[in-house]
């Protein structure tokens, strides 16, 4: 299990405790350094406040804990306006919203679409322009929604 995953899992009931969801943890190396991030979120929507609050307290656990071998940053941080898809649930509440999907390999020529999240099941089948497309999950490198300003 990754040092991502066992976070996620140790921390999620954690921060679900505090009035948020933690959506997803990511340990990773930029440049020479190593970040540990946590995204949440809550209907309301999240702030700076949020953040600090659940920063403060996961702080704490984590230097009880050696969950990283290196010197890592923390960041707590929302989704983001256009937040990334991340798992069949995130999916399945977003159908009806602007979505773009890119794809590892091609379909019809192209790596990339922007249409709206008909459905998630078997496939992801998206409205591109009045013509509906199937995509492999497994196809799909990366998606988040899209606003409309």
């Amino acid at each position: 299990m990754s040092v991502s995953q066992k976070i996620e899992d140790d921390f999620r009931p954690l921060v679900s405790e505090l009035g948020y969801e933690l959506v997803y943890v990511e340990y990773v190396k930029e440049g020479q350094d190593w970040f540990l991030r946590f995204f949440i979120d809550k209907p309301e929507g999240i702030d700076i406040n949020d953040c600090e609050k659940v920063s403060r307290y996961v702080e704490n656990i984590l230097d009880e804990k050696e969950y990283a071998q290196t010197q890592y940053v923390l960041e707590v941080s929302s989704l983001g306006l256009e937040r990334p898809l991340r798992n069949d649930r995130e999916y399945l509440n977003n159908i009806g919203e602007r979505i773009e999907v890119s794809l590892y390999k091609p379909v019809e020529k192209k790596k990339k679409y922007i249409g709206i999240l008909v459905s998630y099941d078997e496939e992801l089948i998206l409205d591109v322009n009045d013509k509906k497309i199937a995509f492999i999950k497994a196809n799909i490198s990366k998606a988040n929604i899209l606003l409309d300003f």
